[in-house]
């Protein structure tokens, strides 16, 4: 069997994310490990079947957990930015955070 680097780690945040009624995103998850987004995306490229595992992690909480407190607009955005690419063709990351013009 082989062992993954980062599953179970994903697997307690997003159980940590639950119990605060959090959603569970990739961004937390680097930030809360200390991992830098560059070397994560990097051991990903090398270890895909990790990877949508823990896409897939993230994936479930938004859909099954977190999607109860998310409008449908943030929660389908959500869901592009973690499955794939945003309407210009790039893969982005979300922000629940409102612009700083909007402050």
């Amino acid at each position: 069997m082989k062992k993954y680097k980062y599953l179970s780690r994903a697997e307690d945040y997003a159980l940590e994310c639950r119990s605060r009624n959090m959603l569970a995103n990739r961004a937390g998850f680097l930030r809360r490990e200390r991992i830098s987004p560059r070397s994560f995306r990097e051991y990903c490229e090398r270890n895909r079947d990790e990877a949508e595992l823990i896409d897939a992690v993230f994936e479930d909480e938004a859909l099954n957990t977190g999607a109860k407190n998310l409008s449908a607009t943030v929660l389908s955005l959500y869901l592009k930015s973690l499955l794939g690419q945003n309407d210009d063709g790039t893969v982005g990351v979300i922000s629940m955070q409102p612009p700083e013009d909007a402050l």
